[in-house]
């Protein structure tokens, strides 16, 4: 988002703000089958043409940020070896020895081969197979053996994998308007700081849809970032992506600034939404970026969210104080957010619900729900007449 961009939205926050304006959507409230959380089917379906068929951002390039790094993750299951060459570039593999299948890096770190733990196979960052032990006894069938490579973007400092070999990725087609929204925060700045990874107890959906509505911020976060947000949320849309628009008390200090001196972050910061599951987001202090990748049943996800500072040479005092930001940030995600987001899941597994309200100010949450359902053929007005049908027959 260039500077002309950001003070045209401080402008409209700052509008809001006087007028004590909370935006509405114009499509009405909207119910839906809780099927969308809980049926196996409609999980299945979702992992294989949200996830295994399209490409995804996975990764800042603060993740491999130097020449020979690497940073192991996965798509929906699939392990992704991400690596920086010794010639700068960035590249994508199948996390798995050409061997047996072992998988041959965890975690992220530095290192100019890998080593798989089963027979030494050996393979370079460029994901040349370099080392074999007893060569001769594989009768030439050792051709062409190095690491299976994925299509890769890297680009405004995030990284962009395709999980299929043969797969199509058009960066600039697939991000949109989105990309013009990331763009000026340099996000290729930013400097890993802390993660949290778990198997969490929620569909995966849950988790973005957290991340783009600020209806609940005052109710569920009194005492963290409550007291930090004001109410008047901007809500972006992208097509496929959504932005969640933040603002802070303190922009109301603009008013007294002539805007040549306005702060490049206007006091106000974007949460972002990049289909299908992957949220990314920047502020004057810190950065994150989350994913939520389906597990082996609708009620559990893969769960990452990673914490990043601004300026790889920062002082050691700015790193002591992202520490404790960072800790913050990762207690409110656990212990306020998945809390309740793990309680409604298990609450709709457990039948206590039969459908869900998205309202006029979960707009983008509406609007990427509507979006699932449309690319794969999904009838909410017939589902949630089917599960009126099937409550009355019981």
């Amino acid at each position: 988002m260039e500077r002309a961009q950001r003070i045209a939205i401080a402008k409209q926050l700052l509008e809001m703000v006087d007028r004590k304006e909370t935006q509405y959507s114009d499509e009405p409230a909207w119910e839906a089958d809780i099927g969308r959380f809980t049926d196996k089917a409609r999980f299945l379906k979702e992992k294989e043409e949200f996830f295994l068929n399209r490409p995804q951002v996975i990764a800042y390039t603060a993740d491999i940020p130097e020449n020979g790094d690497y940073y192991a993750t996965e798509i929906a299951g699939k392990p992704i070896l991400l690596t920086r060459g010794k010639d700068g570039k960035a590249r994508a593999f199948l996390n798995a020895c050409r061997h047996r299948g072992v998988q041959l890096a965890e975690g992220c770190g530095h290192a100019s081969t890998f080593t798989c733990p089963y027979h030494a196979w050996t393979f370079n960052s460029h994901g040349d197979l370099i080392g074999v032990p007893s060569k001769d006894s594989f009768d030439g069938l050792l051709e062409d053996r190095g690491l299976i490579a994925l299509p890769i973007h890297e680009e405004i400092g995030l990284i962009m994998v395709h999980p299929q070999p043969d797969g199509h990725l058009d960066f600039d087609a697939y991000m949109g308007n989105m990309k013009g929204l990331i763009a000026g925060y340099h996000y290729e700045n930013l400097r890993f700081v802390k993660e949290f990874r778990s198997t969490a107890r929620i569909n995966w959906k849950h988790a973005v849809d957290g991340g783009v509505e600020g209806y609940h911020v005052p109710f569920l976060h009194p005492q963290t970032v409550g007291p930090m947000t004001l109410q008047q949320f901007l809500h972006i849309d992208s097509g496929l992506h959504h932005t969640l628009v933040t603002v802070s008390p303190d922009i109301v200090k603009l008013k007294d600034l002539p805007e040549e001196e306005w702060p490049e972050w206007c006091y106000f910061s974007c949460t972002n939404a990049i289909f299908p599951n992957t949220v990314v987001g920047a502020g004057e202090l810190m950065a994150f970026f989350q994913r939520s990748d389906p597990s082996d049943e609708p009620g559990k996800c893969d769960y990452v969210f990673r914490l990043y500072g601004w300026d790889r040479n920062a002082p050691e005092e700015i790193r002591q104080r992202d520490e404790h930001v960072a800790n913050m940030l990762i207690t409110v995600a656990m212990e306020e957010d998945m809390k309740v987001q793990s309680n409604s899941q298990i609450m709709m597994e457990n039948g206590a619900v039969p459908s869900v309200i998205f309202g006029r100010r979960e707009q983008n949450v509406m609007r990427m729900h509507k979006n699932y359902d449309r690319l794969i053929g999904h009838d909410a007005e017939a589902a949630l007449a089917a599960e009126g049908l099937k409550e009355a027959a019981e």
